[in-house]
């Protein structure tokens, strides 16, 4: 039980510095570019590290097979692999900054200190 206050200690001191150093954090995001590709190569999309999309290339070869459908699915594929890569390098970022990630936060919460996170 007391593992659990003293983890839970531990993440509110480090919340604190989380705050101070969020706004470095968002500065490093809007720097780092993440790519997602679909389709080997034919559609690829680029986001920055808050998930902001950046850039689209789709080959010259998917708007000559005329199949609409299939162009659609792979720009949804590539963004979707772009955003979840951007969302890996926010993570990676916040626990180099403060030691522990968003997600590792919420399994402390939930699982050492018996509070059940909305």
């Amino acid at each position: 039980m007391f593992e659990g206050i003293k983890n839970l200690s531990e993440i509110f001191s480090k919340m604190g510095d989380m705050k101070t150093q969020s706004a470095e954090i968002q500065k490093r995001m809007e720097m780092i570019r993440v790519t997602g590709n679909a389709g080997a190569g034919m559609v690829i999309v680029t986001s920055t590290g808050k998930g902001d999309i950046v850039d689209i290339k789709i080959n010259k070869t998917m708007f000559e097979a005329d199949d609409v459908k299939m162009m659609e699915d792979l720009i949804v594929a590539a963004t979707n692999e772009a955003l979840r890569k951007a969302k890996e390098a926010m993570e990676h970022e916040i626990k180099k900054s403060i030691g522990f990630s968003p997600d590792d936060m919420m399994n402390m919460l939930k699982n050492k200190g018996g509070v059940d996170p909305v």
